[in-house]
């Protein structure tokens, strides 16, 4: 029979599986990534898994502002339930921070309900904009402390610093005890803005929070994940990330094509990175984005030592000729992820998708005869 494991040894052994905190320092908050199923159950048989960039950025923010905090990537790890539950408690950190995911709810409301109850709990993500109700009224989350609707850098710092200021921070939401109902923050008047929207230019990633980023690819390259842009101009009906999405109307904006490339440079001096990944919600979708990125990549002469990949929209890149193809593929475009969604005509015009299965045929097949790889996103069982 093994010798029971000390507290402290178990400490130090969840320590281990935390990025980006400082071990000698109490933790101020813990952000925790929910494994897409039980790996106590059936272990992990994948080896990467993409990294939590949002997460990420809100880490590295709060930690700019003196806040000790790190990253519990129970899916990079294949940690299972427990494991990620017994994790979260051997730290105690003061607060516990959760991304609701559609995939992961379950796994992450049981997390929830299972931490000590002196751990404070806030939450965000998509689940959390497109149902914020039924999170707030999950007994499982009764200790949730705020529920954080849209981009938190600036939100989730100020709310580390004292829960008091939630009052004033606008889509932030929790139940009174009390009462019983639902409260939202008020922000002062003018102030909106710039709780909802930081400018994503002034914004960096510290990549010591992320678990697997970079990593090396199957073809030998060192590459990175991106995120160049933040939102979507489209209503696709499906989506909630549709501009016309009710719970946060400000839109950010994209980042500058000059600051995508000095992110870029310094990957490539610091970890040697020539491959990167846009993971965007959707970033070669407009020509005012295209195009200034495609000058941008061209001066600093990107293609000729690295391969991107991107997110693309179809009947935007139907529109655009052969010359411009070209040339994102000669400024190192490697593969376009492409929203294809369905192949009948009647599904795409009731999600309001805006293309059709002949333009989706036209579109993949042009970008192949240049070299450029094609992915598609598919939706099955939406019905119309």
């Amino acid at each position: 029979m093994p010798a029971p494991i000390s507290s402290e040894e178990q400490t130090r052994t969840a320590r281990d599986l935390v990025a980006g905190a400082d071990p000698h320092r109490s933790l101020d908050c813990l952000f925790v990534n929910a494994p897409l199923r039980d790996y106590g159950l059936r272990p992990r048989v994948n080896d990467y898994t993409l990294p939590v960039l949002g997460m990420g950025y809100i880490a590295t923010h709060a930690a700019a502002h003196g806040f000790n905090v790190g990253i519990l990537d129970a899916e990079a790890h294949g940690l299972g339930i427990r494991r990620t539950i017994d994790t979260v408690n051997a730290l105690r950190p003061r607060w516990a921070a959760f991304n609701l995911l559609a995939p992961t709810y379950e796994l992450t409301a049981r997390i929830a309900a299972a931490l000590d109850p002196a751990i404070a709990l806030m939450a965000g993500g998509h689940h959390a904009k497109a149902d914020p109700r039924r999170v707030l009224d999950d007994p499982r989350f009764v200790r949730l402390e705020a529920l954080v609707i849209g981009e938190g850098e600036t939100r989730v710092t100020a709310l580390l610093g004292d829960l008091d200021r939630r009052r004033e921070l606008p889509k932030v939401m929790w139940r009174d005890r009390l009462l019983g109902t639902i409260a939202c923050g008020i922000p002062q008047r003018g102030d909106t803005a710039r709780w909802l929207a930081p400018d994503i230019n002034a914004l960096t990633l510290d990549r010591r929070f992320l678990t697997q980023d970079p990593h090396q690819a199957a073809d030998g390259r060192i590459e990175a994940n991106l995120v160049c842009s933040r939102g979507c101009p489209y209503e696709c009906g499906f989506c909630g990330a549709a501009s016309m999405n009710p719970e946060i109307s400000i839109r950010t904006h994209t980042r500058t094509p000059e600051n995508i490339v000095a992110e870029m440079h310094r990957l490539h001096a610091d970890l040697g990175c020539t491959a990167f990944r846009a993971v965007d919600d959707l970033f070669l979708g407009a020509r005012r984005v295209i195009r200034p990125a495609l000058d941008a990549f061209a001066a600093e002469r990107v293609g000729e030592t690295n391969v991107w990949d991107a997110t693309g929209r179809i009947n935007v890149l139907d529109r655009e000729s052969e010359t411009m193809l070209e040339r994102l593929r000669a400024n190192g475009l490697r593969e376009v992820a492409l929203g294809i969604e369905s192949g009948s005509t009647r599904v795409l015009e009731a999600m309001d998708k805006r293309i059709t299965p002949a333009m989706t045929l036209a579109v993949a097949r042009r970008l192949l005869e240049k070299g450029i790889g094609v992915k598609g996103y598919f939706i099955l069982g939406l019905a119309a």
